[in-house]
């Protein structure tokens, strides 16, 4: 099966039915006017004849606090299914006080449930290390990707030394240490081939590491890959991406773009 499935309606309602049984837990994008935002919580119940979810209200993933949480927002959601991993986007109904199944109470939101369900193989979230002769060149920019008709300069270059879909590390010179803090948004272009297609995608930065002489490994965290925005790549293409960076790792394998 290749990455970025779109599963049937009987697919996504098994797949939804079964994460419900196991309240399984899942992470949360929220883009509000102050940026992206990753959360966590647990999907409580699904209701196929209503059409509905019900979820634990999120909680943020630092120590700082998470946005208010308002109907009619859409949130990215992604869960765990065995190998696989299922990525949708859900639009908010209701915010609601409930119980739990032990009679606690417990603070809710009521989604609709989504029109389409992408299925990914999880193996697509490990990472995978760029061979030191393949260099693939990536752009750093600050808050995110710049607007097409605005002219911004990146906060700096360099290449990526691993990646998943999870994020990169992103590989530059010390002295372009552009100094960010966690949780900082910022914008990634990355160029696999003189003749391929840029990847534009956004992420929030979470550490940075000494990698080399004079050099320093920035690790960056994607955000929002269940939402379809223009002008940004989209979660099967990266996925496409980390499948084609194991080839390349695996002197065996062929790194062609187009294989499966």
């Amino acid at each position: 099966m290749s990455d970025g499935t779109i599963l049937d309606a009987p697919s996504v309602a098994a797949s939804l039915t079964w994460a419900a049984q196991r309240q399984s837990p899942v992470s949360v994008s929220l883009l509000t006017e102050g940026g992206w935002h990753s959360l966590r919580s647990n999907l409580l119940r699904y209701d196929p004849q209503q059409g509905v979810l019900q979820i634990v209200y999120p909680i943020a993933l630092t120590t700082m606090a998470p946005p208010e949480i308002n109907v009619g927002q859409e949130l990215g959601i992604s869960l765990r299914r065995g190998h696989k991993k299922c990525v949708f986007v859900c639009r908010i109904v209701l915010r609601r006080l409930d119980r739990t199944d032990d009679d606690k109470p417990v603070d809710t939101l009521l989604l609709r449930a989504p029109d389409e369900v992408r299925e990914l193989q999880r193996r697509v979230y490990q990472r995978v290390i760029i061979p030191r002769e393949c260099v693939i060149p990536c752009k750093l920019w600050q808050n995110g990707l710049p607007n097409r008709e605005a002219m911004a300069w990146p906060l700096c270059t360099g290449h990526l030394a691993n990646v998943s879909l999870g994020g990169v590390l992103l590989d530059i010179a010390g002295d372009q240490n552009p100094r960010l803090s966690v949780g900082d948004l910022v914008g990634v272009e990355i160029r696999p081939q003189a003749e391929a297609q840029t990847l534009q995608v956004e992420a929030m930065y979470r550490h940075c590491l000494v990698s080399g002489p004079m050099r320093i490994g920035l690790g960056l965290q994607f955000i929002g890959l269940e939402h379809d925005r223009p002008g940004r790549s989209s979660i099967s293409e990266l996925a496409d991406f980390v499948k084609w960076a194991r080839r390349l790792s695996n002197p065996g394998q062929s790194p062609r773009r187009n294989d499966d």
